[in-house]
C-alpha cells in the first residue's frame, strides 16, 4: 500500500511539473500588424482625412477632402479607381 501512495504521489508530482512548464506557448503573440482598408489609405493618400460617423445605427466613414467635398470612402474610393482604369 505503501508503495502504491509513493507511486501515486509521483505521478501527481510529475504532472503538475510539467503543467508549470517554462517553455513559451506557441500561440504567443509578439508582435502586432495592423491592416489598412485600401479605401481609407488611398483617401490620405489624396490628402483627405477619415471621419466617422453613424447614420441609420451603422458606422460610415467619410473621406474628407475639403469642406465641400465628403465622400464615402468606399464610393470614393472606387469612382476614382474606375476612372483611373480609363
Amino acid at each position: 500500500m505503501k508503495k502504491h501512495s509513493i507511486v501515486i504521489s509521483a505521478l501527481i508530482g510529475s504532472a503538475l511539473l510539467v503543467g508549470c512548464s517554462n517553455e513559451p506557448d506557441e500561440y504567443d503573440v509578439k508582435e502586432y500588424e495592423a491592416t489598412t482598408s485600401p479605401a481609407s489609405l488611398y483617401c490620405v493618400q489624396q490628402g483627405g482625412t477619415l471621419t466617422m460617423f453613424t447614420e441609420n445605427k451603422k458606422r460610415i466613414t467619410y473621406c474628407v477632402l475639403s469642406e465641400d467635398e465628403k465622400y464615402e470612402q468606399w464610393e470614393y474610393y472606387e469612382n476614382r479607381q474606375d476612372k483611373d482604369k480609363q
